[in-house]
C-alpha cells in the first residue's frame, strides 16, 4: 500500500499535461539556402513579432537570445533573422521563435528541425 501511495504521489506531481495545460502552438518553417547561408523562411503574419530565438544542435551547441526589448519582424517567405549563429556540416539543429502578436495575448512557435552538410567546395546544403 505504501508503494502504491508514493507510485500516485510521484504520478502526480510529474509534469505530465493535463486538461487545464495551455500548450503553445508550433508552426513548422521551411528552411533553405540562400548565398549559401541557411535561411528559415518566415510563416509570419503582418503585426507578428520575434521575442526570443533559441537555436540548439545535437551536439550541444546552443544559442538563446530575448528580444523583448527589441522585437523583430520578418516579412513572410524572408529569411528569419539568425544572429549571426555559424551552423556547422555534419550536424542536426533545431531552430525555434517565440513569436507574439501585438493584439493578442497568445503567442507561438516557429520551428525548423533541418542538418546540414557540405560538399568538398564549401557549398552548403540542408536535409531533414
Amino acid at each position: 500500500m505504501k508503494y502504491c501511495a508514493l507510485a500516485v504521489l510521484v504520478f502526480l506531481l510529474t509534469g505530465c499535461p493535463g486538461p487545464a495545460d495551455r500548450a503553445v502552438p508550433r508552426i513548422p518553417a521551411s528552411v533553405v539556402v540562400k548565398d549559401n547561408s541557411i535561411c528559415p523562411l518566415s510563416p509570419m503574419r503582418a503585426g507578428e513579432q520575434i521575442t526570443a530565438l533559441q537555436i540548439y544542435s545535437d551536439a550541444g551547441d546552443k544559442l538563446i537570445k530575448l528580444l523583448d526589448d527589441a522585437p523583430v519582424y520578418a516579412p513572410q517567405d524572408g529569411c528569419l533573422p539568425l544572429f549571426g549563429y555559424a551552423f556547422l556540416p555534419g550536424k542536426n539543429y533545431v531552430v525555434a521563435y517565440d513569436v507574439a502578436a501585438l493584439n493578442q495575448a497568445e503567442s507561438h512557435l516557429i520551428v525548423a528541425e533541418f542538418s546540414v552538410s557540405s560538399d568538398l567546395n564549401g557549398k552548403i546544403s540542408v536535409g531533414d
